[in-house]
Parts: C-alpha cells; sequence; structure tokens
C-alpha cells in the first residue's frame, strides 16, 4: 500500500509526534527526550530550550538532574557525530547501532587530515585513559595530568581520543561546571561506571540500526533513507539493508511535489492522513532536532528561508516557527545583567501570531528567569 500526503500534512504530523503543537506535562519530561530520539546539546541553553518548548511548565533543574544524579539520560557523541542528551535505557540502540557508520567516518576523516597514522593508531591509548579514569570522572587537563601528557599538541590527540573512545561506547560526558544554561569543563568517566548496566553486547549492530530506524520513522517519518542517513550520519548503502529488514512493518508515502520514496510506520499511516493543521507558535533554538531530523527540509523550511537558517561554517540559527512551517529567525544573547532577544521574520506576522509570539517569550522569561529585553529587525 502506497499513501500521498502533501509537504504541510508531512510537517504537521512531526510536529505533533515532537510535542509542539501541544505541550507535554512536565512529568512527562524524560519522556520527551526519548520520544524525539534525543535532544541536539551543542549549548546547554539551546537543549533546555528545545525540551522547555515541548513541556509544560518546565523545570530547569529536570535536565541537569536527570544527567547528573539520577543518570537516567547520558550526554555523549551521537548522531551525525555530534553531542547528544539521549535516555541511558535507549543507549545500547543508539550506540550499537550508529557506532560502525560514525567510526567509519571518523577513522576516514582522522586519516585523511593526518591526526593519525591508521584507523587503529590510538586503540594502544585507550587503557591508559580508561585507567586514568579508574577512580573518579575527571576534566580534560585532569586526564592529561594522570597520563602525563604534556603540551598542547597531546590536548588536540586527547580531546579527539575521548570523542573515539565515545564513539566505542567506552567514555561518557559526566557533568560540567557552570550555570544550568552554560556548561563548560566537561567531566569525562569510563562508561562501565557511570551506567554499570550498560551492556554494548545485549544487541548486534543489525539489530540495534533496525530498531533505530523505526524509532525514526515513529518521530520523523514520512522520511527517506537519505534523510535517515543524513539525521544519523551514517552512509546510505549502510542502512538499506537494514531498511529492507524492517519493510513489513513500513508504509511507502509520496510527498507531493517532492521525489523519491519516503516511508510511515504502517500503524501510524491512518494517523498520517488524519493531520489536522492548528494555528501555534514556537521559538526553536539553534540545532533543534526538528531541523536537523531530514535532508530535505522543505516541508519546514521554504528554500528563500533556508540560507538564513543554515549559516556558514555549519552554524544553525534558532527559528520561529507559525502554523507548521518556519517564517524566521530569532537570536538570544547575553549583555551584562540582562539578554537581548532579536527577531527576524521572513513571512510578515498577522497581529494573532504575533499576540501568540510575545506568549513565548514571556514563557522564555518565566522559563530562565532572564531579564529579556526583545526586538524586531528588519524581514528577512
Amino acid at each position: 500500500m502506497s499513501i500521498e500526503v502533501t509537504p504541510s500534512e508531512a510537517a504537521y504530523f512531526n510536529l505533533a509526534r515532537h510535542h509542539l503543537i501541544d505541550r507535554l506535562p512536565r512529568g512527562k519530561a524524560l519522556e520527551v527526550v526519548g520520544d524525539i530520539l534525543g535532544l541536539n546539546a551543542q549549548g546547554a541553553l539551546n537543549y533546555q530550550l528545545s525540551l522547555w518548548n515541548r513541556v509544560e511548565g518546565l523545570d530547569p533543574s529536570i535536565l541537569p538532574r536527570a544527567l547528573q544524579e539520577d543518570r537516567s539520560l547520558i550526554r555523549s557523541w551521537f548522531m551525525r557525530d555530534t553531542v547528544h542528551i539521549v535516555p541511558v535505557a535507549d543507549l545500547v540502540v543508539f550506540r550499537r547501532g550508529l557506532e560502525e557508520g560514525l567510526m567509519r567516518e571518523w577513522n576516514r576523516w582522522t586519516v585523511r587530515t593526518s591526526r593519525k597514522e591508521a584507523p587503529e593508531s590510538w586503540e594502544p591509548l585507550y587503557p591508559e585513559v580508561l585507567d586514568a579514569l579508574e577512580e573518579a570522572p575527571l576534566t580534560l587537563n585532569g586526564i592529561l595530568e594522570k597520563v602525563g601528557w604534556e603540551g598542547s599538541e597531546a590536548r588536540s590527540r586527547l580531546h579527539r581520543l575521548v570523542r573515539e573512545m565515545s564513539l566505542r561506547g567506552l567514555i561518557c560526558n559526566a557533568g560540567s561546571k557552570g550555570p544550568w544554561y552554560h556548561n563548560s569543563e566537561h567531566l569525562f568517566s569510563r562508561i562501565d561506571a557511570w551506567v554499570p548496566e550498560f551492556d554494548l553486547s545485549s544487541m548486534s549492530p543489525s539489530e540495534a540500526l533496525e530498531e533505530l530506524i523505526l524509532r525514526y520513522l515513529r518521530a520523523y517519518g514520512p522520511a527517506s533513507v537519505s534523510d535517515f542517513s543524513y539525521w544519523s550520519g551514517t552512509r546510505v548503502r549502510e542502512v538499506t539493508p537494514a531498511l529492507e529488514g524492517v519493510a513489513d512493518s513500513l508504509t511507502e508515502v509520496s510527498i507531493r511535489g517532492q521525489r523519491g520514496k519516503y516511508y510511515v510506520l504502517e500503524e501510524d499511516a491512518n494517523a498520517l492522513l488524519e493531520v489536522r493543521s492548528r494555528k501555534f507558535v514556537r521559538l526553536m533554538p539553534q540545532f533543534d532536532a526538528l531541523i536537523m531530523g531530514h535532508k530535505d527540509k522543505t516541508r519546514f523550511i521554504d528554500q528563500a528561508v533556508m540560507k538564513e537558517v543554515f549559516l556558514p561554517r555549519g552554524n544553525v540559527a534558532a527559528t520561529i516557527v507559525v502554523d507548521g512551517g518556519v517564517v524566521g529567525t530569532w537570536q538570544i544573547r547575553k549583555q551584562k545583567d540582562r539578554w537581548s532577544l532579536s527577531l527576524r521574520e521572513a513571512v510578515a506576522l498577522d497581529s494573532e501570531a504575533r499576540e501568540m509570539m510575545e506568549g513565548e517569550i514571556e514563557g522564555i522569561r518565566n522559563f530562565t528567569g532572564f531579564e529579556i529585553l526583545e526586538k524586531w529587525e528588519k524581514s528577512l
């Protein structure tokens, strides 16, 4: 069976699955992290605002407590070899499903750029780092002191080595210094000490990748194999066999005006066809999971706006989402004791959307406790 939907219907389906049309109660906050397959953790304020957009009455202490005290969430390098926060309960699925593809790309890059001579060059160093972390989590400086490596070159190598060992499921982040909205001087731990229940051997790579595809389609479908490849950071040819392995659970979808094959879980096909639009406004932070979820982003972002969202050097702007699509960008900066929030619209907002926007800005004030001065800049 194959079904057809419009880009708008596909977008609203994703928005609903991301709890952006209706926020979930605060008690469901950690479930949201699992539902959207992790929070992009490039900046503490960014990942806090990602969750705030999806959870009613979010307390800023929930994420730090889950990461450092309860250890129900974990922060490390995952999709696209970028830092994410994912549920510990799903850690094996993410790590096992992504490890082969991400390590292949990592080794290709480090060898090509002469960071190391061969893919296995740094493996003899793993025991030294793990021994250094035997007693307690350490910062990079702490690890350097323990292993006795000196110099700027040694520090750069250690940073990359910790990243490599994280991709292999040996190390994870174990907290950071700084306030809840700004992380600095990260601590790292042996993963077997931080989450002793973690067992990388409990799933095969193929089983984990198939499970990850199913979870991805639940949150981001209808999506193509190229979309999953982009989101995960793995190659299409590596993903294709796993997609074929779960084919019986999928329904093929065509998106009007777009080429290619898209898929949704068979159990979600009726829900996709029953999508209804509704007026809402959200201020999505930089690198939000929704914006990073597909290679083809035209269901959310008009081509004329794309260059304002995806900036040079891999930066991704915070976005204004109204009625299912990106209509502008925004930025928040600290200026002494105050914060400046500037907004730029690409599409003129009507009075109702402006009023709803003011409600969202006030919501950020209440959530953060920041004194925020807002200003509207010229349209894009």
